[in-house]
């Protein structure tokens, strides 16, 4: 013992765990919402660069459709003029009227760039009124063609019929009205504006791309700088744990590793650490002076059985008392083997008490490390089993089945050492919703002996017997 170790717990003085605490979590929590914050703008950042991108994708996609668009109309248009097949005119103005992929086309751009790119988007509008003063030499072209085929006017599409023909026109001859048709769009006129209309589209495409490359470089410099923060308070939690690390070990864990020699020892504890320890050796020393002489609480050893090493009678009834106020469900088993004088009076004492030893050992390995597993009498045994209700009873039923199998099967190496009986156990089973108490053990014994009265080896549910 060390005297000096002995200090009134109302002079310590120390650092306080509850103190130190309080500041890690606020430095925590600060750091926290500074992550937190982060995090959120590198999410937004990622959803701005990946809207953008999306937006003009469909951008350029839909400056794509436009331009086929318009070419799938120059292509119908020209399969006329050289078939005279009505199908490619009324494929023709099926693109114009129901497929419609120009002006689905150019609502996606309006949609993408209107507010933002408005020279790109009057880029693309130009190139839609070029792709519509182009249908009307193609339907200029048709009408000469369906003329000079001789088709029926009634069959054909509405603006086909409403086109007027000069005078000069349909006097011509029919091969006369065909070649005008060819030249209306396979001319100079023709493909001068074809090639407008492709220039422009090209340009809207180029356009597209080079806004969409500027964004997501500005987005990648904003989420660049995002990332770093978050390394630097990534940096920063590191540290708080290193600093975190550093006090606990010298305010708690040494201390601890202090005390536990101090108490192997049986010496009084030192006074160090934080203030909570200092307190807490201080008045341990008070207490371990006043009561060293008087009796020794720290070591309490559960009674076992000398031959099987189950804990014995005392201890099952030092047990009961303990479990007596508890609130938790409990389920008890009395069990006897079966004709167990038998056994002695036929094989000698010394193979009866290798049958407990099995019983013993089977009970232990068959049931889980924290019920209780007692030797109450000469062959009697019991289980207790907490936190355990009439739920688990087919769980309970198949261990007591698995025992029996093995009693009524000895081992080779069992045999080898001379004759050993096959036995087996009979079981009473009772529940109690809280604690142990005094009906429990009356409960578990009529069905032990309603198990015996009914041919052994075997168990009982005390409210299955009832009813």
């Amino acid at each position: 013992m060390n005297a000096s170790s002995k200090n009134s717990a109302g002079t310590l003085k120390g650092l306080r765990i509850q103190t130190l605490s309080l500041w890690l979590v606020a430095v925590t929590l600060v750091i926290s919402v500074m992550i937190g914050f982060g995090i959120v703008q590198v999410m937004q950042g990622y959803s701005a660069l990946t809207n953008q991108t999306k937006k003009y994708i469909f951008a350029q996609e839909a400056a794509g459709d436009l331009l086929l668009g318009s070419n799938y109309l120059t292509e119908q248009v020209r399969l006329y003029a050289m078939t005279q097949d009505y199908s490619y005119a009324e494929a023709y103005f099926a693109e114009v009227h129901e497929t419609r992929r120009r002006d689905l086309a150019l609502d996606e751009l309006e949609t993408h760039l209107s507010g933002r790119d408005e020279d790109v988007l009057n880029t693309s509008k130009e190139a839609m009124e070029l792709s519509n003063e182009l249908m009307v030499l193609e339907i200029h072209s048709m009408k000469l063609v369906a003329l000079s085929s001789g088709a029926d006017m009634g069959g054909l599409a509405q603006e086909i019929q409403d086109y007027q023909l000069t005078e000069e026109e349909l006097a011509s001859t029919a091969q006369e009205q065909a070649s005008i048709a060819l030249e209306l769009v396979f001319g100079g006129e023709y493909l001068d504006m074809k090639r407008q209309i492709e220039e422009k589209m090209s340009s809207v495409t180029q356009s597209v791309i080079e806004i969409c490359e500027k964004e997501q470089t500005e987005s990648q410099v904003l989420m660049e700088k995002a990332l770093i923060r978050q390394s630097i308070y990534t940096v920063l939690v590191v540290l708080l744990v290193i600093l975190s690390y550093i006090m606990i070990a010298i305010l708690i864990l040494r201390p601890i590793r202090i005390y536990v020699n101090c108490l192997k020892n049986n010496h009084f504890l030192e006074i160090t650490g934080a203030y909570e320890f200092k307190y807490l050796a201080a008045t341990y020393n008070n207490v371990y002076e006043m009561t060293m002489e008087q009796q020794d609480v720290l070591r309490q050893k559960a009674e076992r059985d000398a031959l099987t090493g189950l804990l014995n009678r005392q201890a099952f009834e030092q047990l009961k008392e303990q479990l007596r106020n508890s609130s938790d469900t409990i389920a008890f088993l009395l069990i006897d083997v079966d004709v167990f004088k038998s056994i002695n009076d036929t094989y000698g004492h010394d193979v009866g008490d290798q049958a407990l030893i099995k019983v013993a050992k089977l009970l232990e390995e068959n049931f889980r490390k924290a019920d209780y597993v007692l030797r109450i009498g000469g062959d009697e045994f019991a289980v207790i089993m907490e936190k355990t209700g009439p739920d688990r009873k087919q769980v309970i039923s198949g261990k007591i089945n698995a025992i029996n199998g093995l009693l009524q099967h000895p081992t080779e190496e069992e045999l080898s050492r001379g004759p050993f009986p096959k036995y087996s156990l009979s079981v009473g089973i009772a529940f109690s919703e809280k604690g142990f108490h005094d009906e429990l053990f009356q409960q578990t014994d009529q069905a032990l002996y309603h198990t015996k009265e009914n041919g052994r080896c075997g168990y009982t549910f005390y409210d299955e017997l009832k009813d």
